[in-house]
């Protein structure tokens, strides 16, 4: 019996080498003050679940896969993006000032203060609203 289970269980391991999830950015915002930046992305993690919208703040110095993620939200349900996401716009409002307008609907799941030395503020509204910039 184990010369039959043995390959079953070799064939199963090597599903978990793909990821799980896929990343499209949407855009990308650079701090004026420093080398930090903000990425947005949708995140798509399979058929079993909705697309998710994603903010990491990063720095220039470090590889794009290691930006703290700070932000994940999805639509809760509403159908109000592509199947999960939610419109979001992302700016520096100042060197080391990141804020984030999103849709008042998100379910959010995340939502740090700072990252990076930077500090992070929130804006739920609807219709969208682009936060000022000083």
């Amino acid at each position: 019996m184990s010369r039959y289970l043995l390959p079953l269980i070799a064939t199963l391991s090597g599903c978990s080498q793909a990821p799980l999830c896929t990343s499209d950015v949407i855009q990308v915002a650079r701090d004026p003050g420093s080398d930090r930046y903000a990425v947005t992305e949708s995140r798509n993690c399979g058929a079993t679940s909705d697309f998710a919208t994603v903010v990491r703040v990063g720095r220039a110095s470090q590889p794009q896969d290691e930006a703290q993620e700070v932000f994940v939200a999805d639509d809760g349900g509403s159908g109000g993006g592509r199947r999960g996401t939610i419109w979001i716009n992302v700016v520096w409002t100042g060197p080391g000032h990141l804020m984030i307008a999103r849709a008042s609907h998100a379910r959010v799941f995340k939502q740090l203060a700072a990252s990076n030395g930077a500090a992070i503020t929130y804006r739920a509204t609807d219709p969208i609203a682009p936060p000022p910039v000083s």
